[in-house]
């Protein structure tokens, strides 16, 4: 008799087993809100322009001219 509630047991610990297993199902990720998408837009664009190049086309040099103000002919 002993055996036999030790078997059913046994049988009904294998039968639950993937019911176990499937209960941590991932949930979704909530839409994300205006504002939080506003917030990563933002945050974004500053990363962006901290490692863009500090040369600019339309940046001065040292004389005060612009690349395309240069004389291409040099004396």
């Amino acid at each position: 008799m002993t055996k036999f509630v030790i078997a059913a047991l046994f049988a009904m610990l294998l039968a639950m087993a993937p019911v176990a297993a499937q209960a941590s199902e991932a949930q979704p990720k909530p839409p994300v809100t205006d504002r939080e998408q506003v917030q990563a837009d933002r945050a974004k664009a500053a990363a962006e322009e901290k490692n863009a190049p500090t040369t600019r086309p339309w940046d001065r040099d040292a004389n005060g001219k612009r690349p395309w103000e240069r004389s291409s002919v040099t004396k």
